[in-house]
């Protein structure tokens, strides 16, 4: 069963069982996705799919090879840079193994890499996504927690930085471990030419980012100016998004959108439940007892979300637990920003 259905299952029986009056659910529904700033997710949703399809993930992927490409296992290294990259503008780690990772497991297969080694490189940098701004996930958890959006972006920047260099690291060590194949240097005009073709998508990152921290926007319109930057060069640019592709897009967008606005809605009701019931205050309390000090709390939540990121989806989780997780996060002094991008 669909996690949203499920949640609504669970708090529709709640509702009749204790009497409580349904008008109550429709409008707990209804306050879960009456938020401005929930706007941005169907921008930043459909942006990435307009740099997927107007030929900028190939452009991307093109200068990240010129890059970093003649390096010993150089094409898991291109694979995480392009993430990288591309996660400055797709804001969902989907997005990214959708887009980027179409490309990127062809070109490591055709390069002598086993498959189980390029899915799980693609699938390990597909989750920057979410880390380095713009974040859907993030988005999600400012509404739930209340806090700015643009510093939860701010926040994200250097951990999704160290978390590709990380990923880069572990990639060089498998590669000297298991002799993975050296492409030649490229000259500096092929490094030239890849920059220049992938300079309109590496320009959008600084639009977004600069905008925000400059208050020259909000994160949401930040999300209309992607969209509308990535419409003008897939169709106008590029000229790779045709009318169909463009009807396609919006429908995509459309359906992602709503199923993430049925979850949120649905775990808005449920986290209703959650505080009517007293549990965030009681959880709280016990873990203070039990949990004296925040980093022990940090690793505690770090297992957590890792076991509840492979069951469920990830707004679903964000709205469950944030509501329990923050007044205990609270009290042992973690701010809510740095929480955020945990959570993330």
């Amino acid at each position: 069963m669909p996690v949203g259905f499920a949640l609504g299952y669970v708090v529709f029986n709640y509702f009749l069982i204790n009497g409580v009056p349904l008008t109550n659910l429709i409008q707990t529904i209804g306050q879960g996705v009456n938020n401005f700033t929930f706007l941005a997710v169907p921008f930043y949703i459909m942006a990435g799919q307009l740099m997927n399809t107007g030929g900028m993930t190939n452009a991307i992927f093109g200068f990240a090879n010129a890059l970093v490409g003649h390096i010993r296992g150089g094409l898991g290294h291109v694979n995480i840079l392009a993430s990288m990259i591309f996660a400055g503008m797709s804001g969902a780690a989907v997005a990214d193994a959708a887009g980027l990772g179409t490309v990127e497991i062809k070109a490591m297969l055709d390069n002598g890499y086993d498959l189980d080694y390029s899915v799980a490189v693609t699938g390990a940098s597909a989750t920057i996504g979410p880390i380095i701004p713009p974040s859907i996930i993030m988005v999600v958890y400012g509404i739930t927690a209340n806090v700015s959006i643009g510093k939860l972006f701010l926040g994200g920047i250097i951990p999704g930085v160290l978390m590709g260099l990380s990923m880069l690291g572990l990639n060089h060590y498998f590669a000297v471990k298991r002799n993975f194949p050296v492409s030649n240097l490229p000259d500096i005009g092929t490094v030239g030419t890849s920059f220049r073709k992938a300079l309109p998508a590496l320009v959008l990152p600084l639009i977004i980012v600069g905008g925000i921290l400059s208050g020259l926007f909000t994160p949401t319109e930040a999300g209309c100016v992607a969209t509308v930057y990535a419409l003008i060069l897939g169709v106008f640019v590029n000229r790779e998004v045709s009318f169909a592709d463009l009807k396609e897009i919006v429908l995509d967008t459309m359906l992602q959108s709503a199923q993430v606005g049925f979850i949120v809605a649905t775990a808005a009701a449920f986290s209703w439940v959650l505080t009517f019931e007293q549990v965030p205050v009681r959880v709280a309390n016990y873990l203070t007892q039990a949990i004296q000090s925040p980093i022990v709390l940090l690793i505690a939540l770090n297992a957590i979300y890792l076991f509840l990121g492979a069951i469920m989806e990830a707004s679903a989780i964000v709205i469950m637990t944030v509501p329990i997780v923050m007044p205990l996060a609270m009290k042992m002094g973690i701010d809510p920003i740095h929480l955020g991008v945990l959570v993330a």
